[in-house]
């Protein structure tokens, strides 16, 4: 395989979401993740990102008449299947159904079986898709079977086999993204919250998984409720080496929950502290039962370290609701919450949801 394979491409592709405009195109990691160990063996890995590439289709058209052992597409429920099924049926088309077209991310791990009952899957990948991936791909080139293959679902002609699931990975072993493999400036925006900034990114993940069950939430179903954290040292290597290397003011860290063990997280914020670099940042989202029950002197260490937004999961106005959730919340909280932000001077930002199962329009007006 080790001789052949660097002529192998394998495509990776990251479909359009519906709303992609601005600062909400982030950085495609649900495939860099998978993309790192691949292009550290060798293989040529190619990341066609319809979000910014109007092009793509041609650009997956010449990637495919080169020549490619493998596809591999991430979506989410909703829209993105819809644009990610444009680009399977030219994968389809062109390779005359010859490559293999693997499925992952958090709608094909939450319904494996029902989605490889569509023409337009060979395979799906359930869960953390980094080591699997790379071992599929090696499974192909070898032409050998899938069954070795730990966490897919996969078609053997009219059968369908699932592989015992996969534990899930040591983050500390985790590459780092492989920044090489985009053009990075088409992710630098200027953020929507952190004001005053310029060249924000998304630089991705230092833990993955959290230990809450929020009803909602595919990390939950998918992580097993277990939070798994990076060290402070390989974290701030991954935040401070994007810092350096693009030169951003500001960024935004894509960790489920980035606050469970705040022991951690404030050691962070004084490495961030101590590099001597100015940078505004915030995370994908804050519980507010965790922020209430921090003491001042740490919340004052997050903003002085350039936390002064902080997005909060307040989800609902109703108690009801929130129960019916699982989120272990109630509405009071976020009050208190907010109140003590603007005590300490950090701008709060809510994250809110209407039309779960059985909401009344007046549980969503207390939400508004």
């Amino acid at each position: 395989i080790l001789h052949n394979h660097k002529e192998a491409d394998v495509i990776l592709i990251y479909p359009k979401t519906g709303v992609d405009f601005g600062a909400t195109v982030a950085p495609p990691h649900a495939v860099l993740s998978i993309a790192a160990p691949l292009h550290k063996k060798g293989y040529k890995v190619r990341v066609i990102d319809q979000r910014t590439d109007p092009l793509w289709a041609k650009r997956l058209t010449g990637y495919l008449q080169n020549g490619a052992a493998c596809v591999g597409i991430s979506s989410m429920t909703g829209t993105q299947i819809y644009f990610a099924i444009e680009a399977a049926k030219i994968v389809r088309k062109v390779s005359d159904g010859k490559v293999p077209i693997v499925w992952g991310g958090a709608h094909p791990s939450s319904v494996p079986e029902q989605t490889l009952q569509s023409e337009y899957v060979d395979v799906v990948c359930i869960g953390e898709g980094d080591l699997t991936f790379i071992e599929i791909v090696d499974a192909v080139a070898a032409k050998s079977s899938l069954d070795m293959v730990k966490g897919i679902v996969f078609k053997d002609g009219s059968k369908i086999i699932t592989t015992p699931s996969r534990p899930l990975l040591n983050v500390e072993e985790l590459l780092p993204v492989p920044w090489e493999l985009i053009d990075v400036e088409k992710y630098i925006h200027r953020d929507f919250y952190m004001k005053g900034t310029e060249r924000s990114l998304d630089i991705g993940q230092t833990s993955r998984g959290c230990p809450f069950q929020c009803g909602f939430c595919s990390s939950a179903s998918l992580r097993q409720r277990k939070w798994r954290a990076m060290t402070v040292e390989k974290s701030l290597e991954s935040i401070l080496e994007p810092v350096r290397r693009f030169n951003l003011d500001s960024i935004w860290i894509r960790d489920d929950e980035f606050y469970i063990d705040r022991n951690r997280a404030y050691k962070i914020c004084e490495g961030i502290i101590n590099s001597g670099r100015k940078i505004k940042w915030y995370t994908s989202g804050t519980r507010v039962d965790i922020f209430n029950s921090s003491s001042d002197e740490e919340l004052l260490i997050l903003k002085k370290s350039g936390a002064d937004t902080l997005k909060f999961g307040a989800e609902s106005g109703s108690n009801r609701i929130l129960e019916l959730m699982q989120k272990g919340i109630h509405w009071e909280d976020t009050v208190r919450a907010n109140l003590r932000a603007k005590k300490i001077g950090i701008i709060p930002a809510f994250a809110l949801m209407v039309g779960f199962p059985t909401e009344t329009f007046d549980e969503m007006n207390q939400t508004i």
